[in-house]
């Protein structure tokens, strides 16, 4: 039961991944990945070939050292960026443009546009209400499978050799929730 629900949760990240390696539109900057520094304009990435300078003075190498003003030197790790104003961010959070947000936006919301949620006291329609019951319902019901599935792989795994050490990993990740 634990190897199952630790490899749900490994593939349940990797198609998080997969989802967010999509392509999308960039802010313009530079980012490191796989050792490789590569710069980001209109959208398009292409290898850093030469020194590539920020609009608060600093400098990004192709070596994956940025210099700031002041002197001070920083490898970028991958999977970062750097835009333009010279902040260190998430590539694949904090580097999309304001275009890809709204394309996202629109994608998760069913081509409804923007999202509004307002809370305290407002009511909402009678089929935002029927949807959010119809939801928690939804949940409801994929907490009981969860359930059953957990019990139905513990009875049938045992206390199967090999399995102590997954038993620890998966305590730890649920004192983290």
């Amino acid at each position: 039961m634990r190897r199952f629900l630790l490899t749900l949760i490994l593939l349940a990240s990797a198609l998080l991944t997969y989802a967010q390696s999509t392509a999308y539109s960039l802010k313009d900057g530079a980012f490191r990945e796989s050792g490789v520094v590569m710069r980001l304009q209109a959208g398009q990435a292409r290898r850093l070939e030469g020194p590539l300078t920020l609009n608060d003075g600093s400098v990004m190498n192709p070596t994956g050292i940025l210099v700031r003003k002041d002197g001070t030197r920083q490898l970028l790790p991958n999977g970062q960026a750097v835009n333009m104003q010279g902040v260190v961010v998430n590539l694949r959070d904090d580097m999309q443009s304001a275009q890809a947000i709204e394309q996202r936006n629109r994608q998760v919301a069913g081509g409804r546009g923007e999202i509004s949620i307002t809370t305290g006291g407002s009511t909402v329609s009678t089929a935002t209400a029927e949807q959010l019951r119809q939801l928690e319902r939804r949940v409801a019901l994929l907490q009981k499978l969860t359930d059953r599935l957990a019990d139905r792989t513990s009875q049938a795994v045992g206390n199967a050799p090999g399995t102590s050490g997954l038993d620890e990993q998966l305590r730890a990740l649920e004192a983290q929730r």
